[in-house]
Protein backbone atom coordinates (compact mmCIF):
# COMPACT_ATOMS: atom_id res chain seq x y z
CA UNK A 1 0.00 0.00 0.00
CA UNK A 2 1.23 3.72 -0.81
CA UNK A 3 1.36 5.95 1.89
CA UNK A 4 1.19 10.05 1.14
CA UNK A 5 3.43 11.55 3.74
CA UNK A 6 4.50 15.37 3.05
CA UNK A 7 4.82 17.79 0.47
CA UNK A 8 8.31 17.42 -1.62
CA UNK A 9 8.63 20.73 -0.60
CA UNK A 10 8.68 20.32 3.11
CA UNK A 11 11.67 18.00 3.56
CA UNK A 12 15.42 20.04 2.50
CA UNK A 13 18.43 18.88 1.49
CA UNK A 14 19.91 16.72 4.62
CA UNK A 15 16.92 17.02 6.85
CA UNK A 16 14.78 14.13 7.62
CA UNK A 17 11.01 14.22 9.72
CA UNK A 18 10.15 11.08 11.74
CA UNK A 19 6.57 10.12 10.35
CA UNK A 20 3.42 7.83 12.53
CA UNK A 21 2.52 5.17 9.40
CA UNK A 22 -0.26 2.35 10.33
CA UNK A 23 1.20 1.92 14.29
CA UNK A 24 5.30 2.40 13.49
CA UNK A 25 7.49 5.20 13.33
CA UNK A 26 9.19 5.83 9.86
CA UNK A 27 12.16 8.19 9.50
CA UNK A 28 12.48 9.87 5.67
CA UNK A 29 15.43 11.86 4.79
CA UNK A 30 16.42 13.82 1.51
CA UNK A 31 19.90 13.23 1.09
CA UNK A 32 22.05 14.45 -2.22
CA UNK A 33 18.31 15.23 -3.70
CA UNK A 34 17.46 11.40 -3.37
CA UNK A 35 14.52 10.63 -0.51
CA UNK A 36 15.00 7.56 1.59
CA UNK A 37 12.93 6.00 4.80
CA UNK A 38 13.57 3.44 7.09
CA UNK A 39 12.72 2.58 10.71
CA UNK A 40 12.47 5.20 13.04
CA UNK A 41 13.91 4.00 15.89
CA UNK A 42 16.77 2.14 16.96
CA UNK A 43 16.79 -1.67 16.90
CA UNK A 44 19.13 -1.64 19.97
CA UNK A 45 17.47 0.59 22.14
CA UNK A 46 14.27 1.68 20.88
CA UNK A 47 15.67 5.09 20.58
CA UNK A 48 13.78 7.67 18.69
CA UNK A 49 15.85 8.73 15.15
CA UNK A 50 14.28 12.07 15.09
CA UNK A 51 16.48 14.37 15.14
CA UNK A 52 19.92 11.80 14.40
CA UNK A 53 22.71 13.30 12.55
CA UNK A 54 22.57 12.35 8.88
CA UNK A 55 26.46 12.53 7.32
CA UNK A 56 26.14 11.17 3.69
CA UNK A 57 23.48 8.28 3.73
CA UNK A 58 24.47 7.52 6.94
CA UNK A 59 22.63 7.93 10.15
CA UNK A 60 23.42 8.38 13.71
CA UNK A 61 21.44 7.19 16.77
CA UNK A 62 21.45 10.23 19.10
CA UNK A 63 21.63 7.52 22.31
CA UNK A 64 24.65 5.02 21.43
CA UNK A 65 25.95 6.00 18.41
CA UNK A 66 24.75 3.16 16.45
CA UNK A 67 25.11 4.01 12.90
CA UNK A 68 22.96 2.65 9.88
CA UNK A 69 22.93 3.30 6.41
CA UNK A 70 19.23 4.97 4.95
CA UNK A 71 19.58 3.38 1.54
CA UNK A 72 20.06 -0.59 2.58
CA UNK A 73 19.07 -0.10 6.32
CA UNK A 74 22.17 -1.92 7.54
CA UNK A 75 24.23 -1.03 10.82
CA UNK A 76 27.73 0.23 9.52
CA UNK A 77 28.51 0.75 13.45
CA UNK A 78 27.27 -0.77 16.85
CA UNK A 79 25.81 -1.61 19.71
CA UNK A 80 22.97 -2.51 17.08
CA UNK A 81 23.91 -5.68 15.64
CA UNK A 82 20.69 -5.72 12.72
CA UNK A 83 19.44 -3.37 10.15
CA UNK A 84 16.78 -1.69 10.13
CA UNK A 85 13.87 -1.96 7.83
CA UNK A 86 14.11 0.03 4.47
CA UNK A 87 10.89 1.44 2.46
CA UNK A 88 10.41 2.13 -1.06
CA UNK A 89 10.31 6.16 -1.41
CA UNK A 90 8.24 7.65 -4.71
CA UNK A 91 7.19 10.54 -5.05
CA UNK A 92 3.78 11.02 -6.84
CA UNK A 93 2.12 14.53 -7.93
CA UNK A 94 4.75 16.82 -5.13
CA UNK A 95 4.32 14.27 -2.45
CA UNK A 96 6.63 12.01 -0.86
CA UNK A 97 4.99 8.69 -0.72
CA UNK A 98 6.10 5.14 1.21
CA UNK A 99 5.35 1.77 0.46
CA UNK A 100 3.76 -0.21 3.58
CA UNK A 101 2.94 -3.80 3.50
Amino acid sequence: MLVALMPMASLGEGESVLCRVQDRDILVACVEGRFFAVDGRCNHAGQSLAGARIRGTEIRCPLHGARFDLATGACTKGPAAGALNTYAVLVEKGKICVEIG
